[in-house]
């Protein structure tokens, strides 16, 4: 009877494993719920706000007005390496 209480498939450890499955699923449901109100209201801001339209669009498509130049600087994680390749001409 007590073995069948705590290792039957509806015993006392399968209950733990099921509750530590509905921790980790309630934390994930709270982060999603975040996630959507964080997106509600950019979503908000790109609707109603110009420049924050207008922002987004000049950082993720790249846009300039056309007495604007844009300059594509290496990010800093980015080496650039000119040695090798002065290197590989030479030879």
């Amino acid at each position: 009877m007590i073995w069948d209480l705590i290792f039957s498939d509806h015993g006392y450890f399968v209950f733990q494993h099921e509750r530590e499955q509905q921790q980790v699923l309630q934390q994930e449901i709270n982060r999603l719920r975040a996630e959507k109100a964080r997106l509600k209201e950019e979503i908000i801001r790109l609707r109603e706000d110009p420049k924050t339209l207008e922002e987004v669009i000049r950082r993720e498509l790249g846009y300039v007005y056309p007495d604007e130049y844009m300059i594509i600087m290496p990010k800093a994680d980015e080496k650039v390496d000119a040695a090798p390749q002065a290197e590989k001409e030479e030879q």
